[in-house]
């Protein structure tokens, strides 16, 4: 759990380039990391980088993008093998 928690700190919200989990976009669950997007006009590429950023981090944790407008979309793919 430690290496989880230095690890979340290299996730980057890359419209701000500020660590996600600094900027409360990030929540640990279980075995889930749930992510909310700055704002509902965050581009779809963004999004789905923070979620690959996630992924490729956390293997073993279920990604989960909530409260925005593609969300299931999104969480469809970053979890296909999940």
């Amino acid at each position: 759990m430690a290496e989880d928690l230095e690890a979340i700190n290299k996730v980057i919200e890359p419209e701000t380039g500020v660590p996600a989990i600094k900027l409360g976009l990030l929540r640990i669950e279980k075995n889930e990391i749930h992510y909310t997007p700055p704002s509902p006009f965050t581009p779809p590429i963004l999004v789905i980088s923070v979620g690959l950023q996630l992924k490729g981090l956390f293997k073993r944790y279920k990604i989960v993008i909530e409260n925005y407008y593609i969300s299931e979309e999104i969480n469809e793919r970053l979890n296909y093998d999940a």
